[in-house]
């Protein structure tokens, strides 16, 4: 059965029908009247989609990117100091990993309410809120005099980041058609990169002359808030029909194609949140005695490796097929977490570990932002932010527990544990994109 029966849809309303490399016609393409458009016109929305060269279309693109960039601000600008922060309040790395869950874990709860409340009440009325949340609770964890204090802060920061991470993804689906779909998915991996790259390197410095200081960055979200004031986004649906709105969104949810995109996405971040962003520092910490600054710095090249493949997805997507794209990237991941496990005592500096970092930097940015823009594609306007609130779910939940189930590793093994379980995983991936992407069409093909 087809995603589109599954879903129950109209024919007006009708899905895309797409190969897992994102070819295919829709039906009224089929019938040789239709657009390249994902949705048909009266499906897109008030006032229809917007391109990226009118000066609305140029507001909402700067909005996209400067909403992923608070994104993943919450936990890359906080990096570098963790092992300061254990210094400080007397912790063990199960205790610093608590420091990633607390945020995280809240979020990933969050997210799914989010994405119906912008489903039904429009984008503004959950972005707006969560920016504010955000800057707030950054801004607490800065004040913070206890641990317990911190964590609190840090589950306020994360509720206000659970509709960041959902709505840059929902609102290119709203606003730009399916053929420009991965070409701004590459430029929003690009400014993820960017931000990946720049905020341990703000971090660590901050982080060096005082532990809060990382923290009051989070204040940049309000200006984003301002911004989104001015940019024109999806309307509430009134008279929203819930019990429709709900048997389609599950069917969506649930359909095979789905949760095979859910898997990928959920194991991807496993060995981005667990190895590398939680136990990376502690590792620099312990065997290199390496400060905030050089730890951010590390995390910075590696994060040119993320921005490289983002920059250059567009052209590698007309160019290769998404399976064998995302095979790469298991190769890269499995290089990585091989390197990191062989390198550490056979060097004598931190700085070579900046190569199996560039390479794990490089294999997300080509999973992530290709699993994002075919996730896009399976939901129509008035489902979508449900749609991605799910695999926004998804990767939080995986950020929440990486720390923890990566850090039995470390606990019964030492440092070597997480690179060895992120071995296994990378090679769960390529099982799983053997499944998901099982043709070797090539888009436009």
């Amino acid at each position: 059965m087809s995603l589109t029966q599954a879903c129950g849809l109209s024919r007006r309303n009708a899905i895309k029908e797409v190969d897992m490399d994102g070819k295919g016609v829709s039906e009224e393409g089929r019938r040789g009247r239709g657009s390249s458009a994902a949705f048909p016109r009266d499906d897109v929305g008030h006032g229809g989609r917007r391109g990226a060269g009118s000066s609305a279309g140029k507001a909402g693109l700067m909005l996209i990117l400067c909403v992923a960039l608070i994104g993943v601000m919450g936990v890359s600008v906080t990096l570098p100091i963790l092992p300061k922060l254990g210094d400080v309040f007397h912790l063990d790395a199960a205790g610093i990993a608590l420091l990633i869950t607390c945020f995280t874990l809240p979020s990933a709860f969050m997210t799914p309410v989010a994405g119906v409340l912008a489903d039904r009440f429009g984008r503004k009325a959950v972005l707006l809120p969560g920016l504010a949340l955000f800057a707030c609770g950054g801004a607490g964890c800065a004040l913070s005099g206890s641990f317990g204090s911190l964590l609190a802060w840090r589950a306020v920061q994360g509720l206000g980041a659970a509709p960041l991470g959902i709505l840059y993804g929902t609102l290119v689906g709203d606003l730009y058609e399916e053929a420009e779909r991965p070409r701004i998915m590459g430029m929003v991996g690009a400014t993820i990169s960017l931000g990946t790259a720049l905020y341990p390197a703000l971090g660590g410095i901050l982080g060096e002359m005082d532990w809060t200081w990382p923290f009051w960055v989070s204040l940049c979200a309000l200006p984003v808030g301002l911004l989104a004031l001015r940019v024109p986004l999806e309307r509430p649906h009134a008279g929203m029909d819930w019990k429709r709105y709900g048997r389609e969104s599950r069917a969506i949810i649930l359909h095979p194609a789905a949760v095979g995109l859910f898997g990928l996405t959920f194991l991807c971040f496993c060995i981005l949140y667990g190895p590398t962003i939680t136990y990376f520092p502690l590792l620099a910490d312990e065997l290199f005695q390496a400060s905030p600054s050089q730890i951010g710095g590390v995390f910075t090249v590696a994060s040119i490796g993320t921005a490289s493949i983002a920059m250059n997805l567009a052209w590698l997507g007309k160019k290769y097929p998404h399976r064998r794209l995302l095979l790469a990237a298991v190769g890269l991941y499995l290089a990585a977490q091989s390197l990191m496990l062989a390198l550490p005592d056979r060097v004598g500096l931190l700085w070579w570990l900046a190569l199996p970092i560039f390479l794990g930097g490089a294999a997300q940015g080509l999973s992530f932002p290709l699993l994002n823009a075919r996730m896009t594609t399976l939901a129509p306007t008035r489902n979508r932010a449900i749609v991605m609130a799910m695999n926004g779910t998804v990767l939080r939940l995986s950020q929440s527990v990486s720390p923890l189930v990566f850090g039995i590793g470390w606990s019964v093994v030492g440092w070597r544990g997480p690179y060895a379980m992120g071995v296994g995983v990378a090679l769960l991936i390529w099982v799983l994109v053997l499944y998901v992407y099982p043709k070797e069409n090539r888009i436009g093909a």
